[in-house]
């Protein structure tokens, strides 16, 4: 049983009956007649694995069996000596489990066949081609009233829900594909540790790593490569990669190979043309050590937010003895103070998407780790060289106060909230060592939750001290 099939079993088990609506990526055109690389959505490939463009799904689900109905593209010789070979209709029934195929154009006129006598519908609101193509088709064929009329024949449901729960787990096959990805990607890391040289540039680093990474079969990189030398790395999300590295110091890299539709994600940081200095191994090792600390964590009955928080205490810990906080550990934390040198979560899901689907939280409470989910492991503090001196607020504030603001106001309406408590608040100033300025680093592995406890995937990464040093000397 391949994947798809299993998670088309586990949702009619789920749904029990109704229908599935799904719809396909299509071609990005960047400009002209030149295109972005075609990836398909990340749910149409869980639920179908049809490679190509342009394509419609209906899963009909009647008493927990379900049959998939796919619209492709038709084969047409001329198109596919310019675009490459389709599958057509032939290929969706041969290869991938579908009881029937359509035409892609059709799928306007056989909806309202398939959806006769449907009364639960599943769509994705969130989708533009829910507007394109099922908004005004479901109209006719049901028709369908929201607000409850008694015409109504159908209620429609958010697919979201149903799709984020069923992809955080991950089977065995899904296991397998995110394994190979995790492999390919520490030997990337590997060959980036060792080729890295001073006087390069970020990018002959990260063109190196990423050579590896499709030389052992990666399809595609799981997101824009971060490659990082020096001051960069204080930034979270760079990818200009195009500064040259100096000597001493560290190279923050934040790649992964994706592999099969699944991503890893990993993050190493090491020195350029020498070892550690003393005040880069007292950062590095605060880090590593909340990691270890977070990876620990990843246990069936613990949560994501256990583990944040336990990785608050241990950075904060460390950042009082590092002398970047005027204050002591408690009042680092109570008035977040960490967060202008730890300012990201501690992990997040990982499969399809390198930020995966599924929520933090069920049933209003935080999740539990169950076997079969992923996640990252990712703490790092950041020591930016613009601020060498903080003017830190005297203001005890609450995470989840702040995020229920968050999610009640909108982010800008808050976060101006924010900025007027902080001003109105008494401050201390505090200066930052001045060795540490510009060091940023970060730590990151993918674990898979077990009933054996965390199995780190991405383990062979050399990440203490003494083993980057070796590799590197």
């Amino acid at each position: 049983m391949n994947n798809a099939t299993n998670a088309r079993e586990r949702l009619a088990k789920v749904i029990q009956n109704g229908a599935v609506l799904l719809h396909g990526n299509s071609v990005v055109y960047r400009n002209n007649d030149t295109w972005y690389p075609f990836r398909q959505d990340s749910n149409f490939h869980y639920l179908t694995a049809w490679p190509e463009q342009d394509a419609h799904a209906v899963i009909i689900i009647r008493d927990s069996k379900s049959e998939l109905h796919l619209f492709v593209q038709d084969r047409n010789e001329e198109m596919e000596t310019w675009e490459g070979r389709r599958l057509g209709q032939e290929g969706a029934l041969d290869k991938f489990g579908a009881i029937k195929a359509y035409s892609y154009n059709n799928y306007q006129n056989q909806l309202p066949k398939l959806l006769d006598g449907i009364t639960d519908i599943y769509c994705d609101y969130s989708n533009s081609s829910f507007n394109r193509f099922d908004k005004k088709t479901l109209n006719t064929a049901v028709p369908y009233d929201q607000r409850g009329a008694d015409f109504s024949k159908a209620t429609l449901h958010s697919l979201q829900p149903v799709i984020s729960e069923l992809r955080l787990i991950k089977d065995a096959g899904e296991l397998d594909l995110l394994t190979k990805a995790c492999d390919i990607t520490v030997l990337g890391h590997i060959e980036a540790m060792k080729y890295a040289k001073p006087d390069m540039f970020e990018y002959q680093v990260g063109a190196q790593m990423e050579k590896v990474f499709f030389e052992q079969g990666a399809e595609r990189l799981g997101y824009p490569s971060i490659v990082a030398s020096g001051d960069n790395a204080c930034i979270l999300h760079y990818s200009t990669n195009r500064d040259q590295i100096k000597k001493g110091t560290l190279l923050l890299i934040d790649a992964a190979a994706e592999c099969g539709m699944y991503s890893s994600d990993v993050t190493r940081t090491f020195p350029v043309g020498t070892k550690f200095s003393p005040p880069q191994k007292d950062v590095y090792n605060a880090v590593l050590k909340s990691q270890i600390e977070g990876i620990e964590g990843v246990v069936e009955g613990n949560t994501m937010k256990n583990v944040h928080q336990q990785t608050i205490l241990s950075l904060s810990e460390s950042m009082v003895d590092l002398g970047l906080v005027p204050m002591g550990v408690e009042e680092t934390v109570s008035m977040l103070h960490f967060f202008e040198f730890f300012m990201h979560g501690t992990g997040h899901w990982l499969g399809l998407d390198v930020h995966d689907a599924g929520s933090g939280e069920f049933q209003g409470k935080p999740r539990e780790f169950s076997e079969g989910m992923v996640t990252t492991i990712e703490p790092g503090i950041y020591v930016r060289p613009t601020k060498p001196v903080i003017e830190f607020p005297l203001l005890e504030r609450d995470p989840d106060a702040i995020r229920e603001r968050r999610k009640h106001l909108g982010m800008e309406e808050a976060t101006k909230l924010e900025q007027e408590e902080k001003a109105n608040a008494k401050t201390v100033s505090h200066e930052i060592p001045k060795d540490l300025l510009g060091i940023g680093v970060r730590i990151e592995d993918d674990i898979v939750c077990t009933k054996n406890g965390p199995l780190n995937l991405t383990a062979d990464a050399p990440k203490t001290i003494e083993e980057i040093e070796n590799l590197i000397s």
